[in-house]
């Protein structure tokens, strides 16, 4: 079968999980093609409208780009509540058309998957694309910008559920219609048949209360390649990363450690009720640390300091995160909210207990005293709960958590889950 993936660019989580999506069906004997604004890996399946070389040139252009739509957003919209990601600015403008998308391949596709499409295209163009090729759609959901009028993550807004005016992303009150316009012209263009495909039940909960699409959302899982992460020696991945062997470690990963979204504040707040915990049952702090990765270092709170050790591993190639999920006691993801993320998923598979708040897939995949621990959403302290709970398992009831991470993680990630999945919503009249 001809298979079309569209997405912004083939970099960050969303990227990723577009090149994944590609891979995949390529895998399962379908003729796949994924079309990139910017592409920077060396996948002939992928197309693109720029892609430099040089990687330098790669890095820059990111940048620069990124730093344009922050200008463009302004320009555009205003001061944004930087909460709410209100990255789709305009729904009237799209920078490609259906036509020039099209003559990037080489054949008429007979199933299209929209992904992360942010400054690449609008709903008009995705209704000229089922216009020009008749192709069955599914519009893949990382995060909320299929169903809101602009923002990529409403936390308690339920605006995308009615008309998104009065949209708390937009601080300047004569921009605020912008959000009621763009979702108006969602509806105006979304295709009738197009299916809307979510990656946790908290996200198909949402698209459910929205009116854009005719079609029940569908859940389905980002796929993950299981053979990449999978479980591995600890003594080994941790020598690999320099950790030590003799303390419990407690991982925490993300793109942006500091984003409002991640939850990293409520982590800190986390871990100073953990340290009363040890502490009073006379156990000692040196015992455990905290392992940290991401883009950027940790920004501490004020009043923040934690005595138990901690280190910054920096932004990690996908081989060093297999190595830190391995090395790790526990992953723990405070986020707050979110529609994944990936990293929870890739823990999982590599058989690392997880404590999570209640929101994203989390809620899919962690079951408290099987794959991890469950927490209230934003409650602090009961996150410490499961991060104590993960650290004094004893070693049988660890080893049990960590066969059932992997077994919930292929059920739920692995290629051979998520393609017969795939592979049964292409199928189906």
């Amino acid at each position: 079968m001809n298979i079309l993936h569209i997405t912004s660019t083939d970099l960050r989580g969303a990227g990723s999980a577009a090149v994944a999506y590609n891979a995949l069906l390529n895998a399962n004997g379908h003729h796949s093609r994924l079309v990139v604004v910017f592409k920077t890996k060396n996948d002939p399946t992928i197309l693109s409208f720029i892609s430099p070389v040089n990687k330098s040139l790669r890095l820059f252009l990111d940048k620069a780009i990124l730093c344009f739509h922050k200008i463009q957003t302004f320009a555009k919209v205003g001061k944004t509540h930087p909460d709410y990601y209100f990255y789709n600015l305009d729904e009237r403008k799209s920078n490609f058309s259906a036509e020039a998308i099209l003559k990037k391949i080489d054949y008429n596709p007979d199933v299209i998957f929209i992904h992360w499409v942010s400054n690449f295209i609008n709903t008009a163009t995705i209704n000229k694309l089922h216009q020009l090729t008749q192709a069955k759609m599914f519009w893949v959901m990382v995060d909320n910008a299929p169903i809101t009028g602009g923002c990529h993550y409403p936390w308690t807004c339920k605006g995308y559920e009615t008309d998104c005016s009065n949209c708390p992303a937009l601080l300047t009150p004569s921009k605020k219609r912008i959000a009621q316009r763009n979702l108006a012209l969602k509806k105006a263009n979304i295709p009738p048949d197009i299916q809307l495909l979510t990656q946790s039940s908290t996200d198909k909960s949402r698209a459910e209360k929205c009116n854009l699409y005719s079609h029940k959302a569908e859940l389905i899982f980002l796929p993950i390649d299981e053979t990449i992460f999978c479980p591995q020696s600890s003594t080994e991945a941790r020598q690999w990363l320099k950790l030590p062997q003799d303390k419990k470690l407690i991982f925490f990963a993300a793109t942006h450690v500091n984003e409002r979204r991640k939850g990293y504040i409520e982590l800190q707040d986390a871990l100073t009720t953990f340290e009363q915990t040890v502490l009073s049952r006379g156990d000692y702090l040196q015992d455990y640390m905290l392992v940290i990765a991401g883009k950027q270092p940790p920004t501490y709170k004020n009043g923040a300091f934690h005595h138990i050790p901690s280190v910054y591993l920096g932004y990690l190639s996908e081989h060093d995160m297999v190595k830190a999920f391995n090395a790790a006691t526990l992953f723990v993801c405070p986020a707050l909210e979110d529609s994944g993320p990936s990293v929870l998923g890739q823990a999982i598979l590599c058989a690392t207990p997880t404590v999570a708040f209640a929101t994203g897939v989390a809620v899919d995949v962690i079951q408290t005293n099987r794959s991890g621990y469950l927490a209230r959403l934003g409650d602090s302290a009961d996150l410490a709960k499961g991060i104590d709970f993960i650290t004094h398992l004893n070693a049988d009831e660890y080893a049990a958590m960590q066969a059932e991470c992997r077994m919930v993680g292929i059920e739920t990630y692995s290629f051979k889950a998520v393609g017969d999945r795939l592979e049964k919503l292409i199928l189906t009249d």
